[in-house]
């Protein structure tokens, strides 16, 4: 017994001298007194303490004070909260968000203004990585990195694993579309429709998947939709495609994310087992007459195997909230948009030829019987989210911004917005950060140096004067941003007039 006594009090001992062991800091920064919220598993256990930054990594992390010299600033967090940067796994990046390619060429000092901006956006809201689900160039991928201020850029390649002529690759003309989709899949049902040029060897799921894993990607995208928006019968890819899709992604370290929301396709990617499914399942189908308040038992048994498989589910709200925003006309007044979205440009979404995208959609719709459509969607999305986490489904937080050429879609602001409508649905404001925190990262890959607040982690944190795990507006309470170790005040990050 004395012995183990000892040995016991060696181990406190040890400890003590290990938390007091004096740091030497050249570019430090030392956040005091402050309740840490973190997690590496989704159980929370926040305390009051300290948190000490060296260059772009955190380098300690404790309730006892520690010794410190050097140079380094010091922030008191006293009353205050620290949580890890967030991550949206699922942006698009390209264009000016509403415009499309000839309107940025007649604005260019507009486009040039939104394209400075975004990357400040996403910050302003705490958003310190961000994961690209579409194609991304490499010049594109420069011109964010060159910004000064920009959050960690992860993508999935030069285009997703598209099958040939089907989504998204049906947007696109013709003559150009598989330009455009360098990592289209070929379709044997579609040879007919493939140029000549583009030879079955170089688009099978293996050289597919070597092409996306060469860019430097993380993940793969792929798809699985059928048609909306005057689009229908689209090619889809087939069971053994997908499977391959998956097996190949995995053998290169890939994460494989894939496109769907309807019940069909849930349930194909349910039973292959994909890693995530980048959109929630609000096209019930057959059962989108079904009360908003009724679960049938086909969508229950749809869940229930992606739980049992734990594929990461990423709800995706703000696409159906984003759409029906565009009916809205005080939408574009909140006071919210003016910090993350250049004044020229929200003048601009007002104008007739702004407008374009909601007379292309809504045209001459009844109003009232299109937001009972929206709303009926998004209460069979929300159901399904809240099904999902009552039961312990796997949640990644993501936004899709933008999901189309929709003004209602602004990056940060987007993000925040989906926070709130995940509250909404019914999710636990533990489960929200998880999702948004050590979920993404985990199901990326990422949580090495993202995800948590823990020694040897990169430095992107967010600082706030309101709880998250007690308030979801702390997402709207956010004081200062740590970007990999460089400390941003928040009215730093917003428009500037």
């Amino acid at each position: 017994m004395k012995k183990i006594l000892a040995i016991l009090s060696l181990i406190v001992l040890c400890s003590c001298q290990e938390n007091t062991e004096q740091l030497n800091l050249t570019q430090g920064l030392y956040i005091s007194n402050v309740t840490l919220i973190s997690t590496e598993d989704g159980n929370y256990d926040p305390f009051i303490g300290h948190l000490v930054v060296e260059k772009d990594k955190i380098v300690y992390i404790d309730k006892n004070e520690p010794s410190i010299k050097g140079t380094f600033e010091e922030i008191d967090g006293t009353g205050k909260f620290l949580i890890p940067g967030l991550i949206d796994s699922h942006v698009h990046l390209s264009g000016v968000i509403g415009m499309l390619p000839h309107h940025e060429e007649k604005y260019p000092e507009i486009a040039k203004e939104f394209k400075i901006q975004m990357p400040r956006s996403y910050l302003y809201y705490g958003f310190t990585t961000l994961v690209d689900l579409g194609g991304i160039s490499d010049e594109l991928i420069a011109l964010f990195k060159s910004q000064k201020l920009s959050p960690d850029l992860y993508h999935v390649g030069h285009s997703g694993a598209a099958v040939a002529n089907g989504y998204p690759m049906n947007f696109a003309p013709e003559e150009y579309r598989f330009h455009t989709q360098p990592n289209f899949v070929y379709l044997e049902s579609q040879a007919e429709n493939i140029p000549d040029e583009y030879k079955p060897a170089d688009h099978t799921p293996k050289a597919v998947v070597n092409r996306i894993k060469n860019s430097g990607a993380i993940a793969v995208k792929s798809y699985y939709e059928t048609g909306f928006g005057g689009f229908s019968n689209l090619p889809v890819p087939t069971k053994s495609i997908m499977t391959e899709l998956l097996d190949e992604s995995h053998a290169n370290g890939l994460v494989l994310s894939v496109h769907a929301n309807s019940l069909e396709g849930h349930a194909f990617l349910a039973d292959i087992g994909v890693d995530i499914i980048a959109h929630g399942l609000w096209n019930w189908q057959k059962h989108k007459e079904v009360p908003t308040d009724s679960l049938p038992l086909e969508i229950k048994e749809i869940l229930d195997m992606q739980i049992e498989k734990q594929i990461g589910y990423t709800p995706t709200l703000t696409v159906i909230a984003g759409e029906e925003a565009l009916l809205d006309k005080e939408f574009l007044s909140q006071p919210h948009l003016k910090k993350v979205v250049p004044k020229n440009l929200l003048e601009w979404y007002s104008t007739e030829e702004g407008q374009w995208f909601a007379k292309d959609l809504f045209g001459e719709s009844n109003i009232e019987e299109t937001h009972r459509i929206y709303g009926n969607v998004q209460s069979h999305a929300m159901l399904v989210l809240k099904y999902l986490s009552d039961n312990n489904g796997l949640i990644l937080f993501g936004t899709d911004t933008p999901s189309g050429p929709i003004y209602g879609n602004q990056p940060g602001y987007n993000g925040y917005w989906e926070l709130k409508l995940m509250k909404e649905a019914g999710v636990s404001l533990k489960k929200i950060l998880s999702s948004a925190t050590i979920n993404n990262a985990k199901a990326l890959q990422l949580d090495a140096s993202l995800g948590s607040l823990a020694i040897g982690k990169k430095a992107n944190i967010i600082l706030m004067t309101k709880n998250p795990l007690l308030d979801i507006e702390a997402y709207d309470a956010i004081e200062k941003v740590v970007l990999e170790g460089e400390v941003l005040k928040r009215e730093e990050l917003e428009v500037k007039e």
